[in-house]
């Protein structure tokens, strides 16, 4: 009967333990986890948006410089300006799908 009563309180003691860790880990460590994770992928989110900014306000820039080099009249100025405002905002558009992970569209 001994033997029973050493299985038994190993079994026991197993499970509180298990127990003791489970709850630990969904109450303490997944939240600070959480909370960090986020924290990083706003920092992310933010560098990749600066970047992302920049490189879209230098290439409407210089687009609008070549299409005013290049463009005689006041219709054609504007045609080409809505035109790169368009393809500005789907680069725009198709970055920031890559950054969240949106699925791409084809064309």
């Amino acid at each position: 009967m001994s033997m029973i009563w050493v299985i038994a309180t190993a079994v026991l003691s197993s499970a509180m333990t298990l127990t003791v860790v489970a709850l630990w880990g969904h109450f303490y460590f997944q939240p600070r986890l959480r909370d960090s994770m986020q924290q990083e992928l706003d920092e992310q989110v933010e560098k990749a948006a600066q970047v992302l900014s920049s490189r879209v306000e230098e290439g409407v820039r210089r687009g609008l410089v070549d299409g005013v080099r290049n463009l005689d009249t006041r219709e054609m100025l504007e045609g080409a300006s809505r035109s790169l405002a368009r393809s500005s905002a789907e680069l725009v558009g198709e970055r920031l799908g890559q950054i969240f992970g949106a699925p791409r569209k084809n064309k």
